[in-house]
């Protein structure tokens, strides 16, 4: 989920935070790989801080916790976890997804439920939804990959339909997402840093922009 920095593991001893593993990444439902160019998404800064409210480990959120974030002198509004939940129903209910041409999504966080469990199953024990993997992201990218970021502050304002088609058709795509309320993403891994609007855009927008584009320019129905 979030991630320029690492994610916290402060109840742990030395040794074993710095053999943790430390990033989130979702896999889409198994498919045959093949030559054609696939995509990974990043969800930097993802906003899924756990804590115990009463007697429940939750990851907090405006609407349920504002009066415990705000005895914390916490700003509630800055506890979003419904911008991950709607950034990834975007790209899993889409048909890049679908197609099996959606490689992997890696979601950068400093705290979440995952972090105590490592791993998360399905309700019917018959895989795991997320795991957890070992910064930086980048080593869990193939060699050939063009990592790009989408930023409203980016002086690179492109249409999405024909930057994705003049891609090199032997890369993969790499899109990097702020997934938090406000500000933007600062990570030193990208290649390219484009905006895609005149205006600002949500995670979920952004997402759903470049899956229309991707499933256009792959031809795909």
């Amino acid at each position: 989920m979030t991630m320029p920095s690492e994610c916290d593991h402060s109840t742990r001893d030395e040794d074993d935070h710095d053999s943790m593993p430390q990033l989130p990444s979702i896999r889409p439902p198994p498919h045959s790989h093949n030559s054609k160019q696939g995509v990974y998404f990043i969800l930097e800064k993802a906003s899924l801080v756990a804590a115990f409210v009463g007697k429940k480990y939750q990851i907090l959120n405006p609407d349920e916790h504002a009066n415990f974030l705000r005895r914390k002198n916490m700003n509630p509004y800055d506890f979003r976890p419904d911008i991950v939940h709607e950034a990834l129903l975007q790209i899993m209910s889409s048909r890049l997804c679908l197609s099996g041409r959606l490689r992997a999504v890696f979601i950068r966080t400093d705290e979440v439920e995952l972090l105590q469990k490592f791993s998360i199953k399905s309700k019917g024990g018959h895989g795991k939804l997320l795991k957890l993997i070992q910064n930086p992201v980048t080593n869990h990218l193939p060699i050939n990959s063009l990592k790009i970021g989408l930023s409203f502050s980016s002086t690179k304002a492109v249409q999405l339909r024909d930057y994705v088609s003049g891609a090199n058709c032997d890369e993969n795509l790499v899109f990097v997402v702020g997934a938090m309320a406000h500000g933007k993403i600062d990570v030193d891994y990208i290649e390219d840093l484009i905006s895609v609007s005149g205006y600002p855009l949500s995670a979920g927008t952004c997402l759903r922009r470049i899956c229309i584009a991707l499933e256009r320019s792959w031809n795909i129905q």
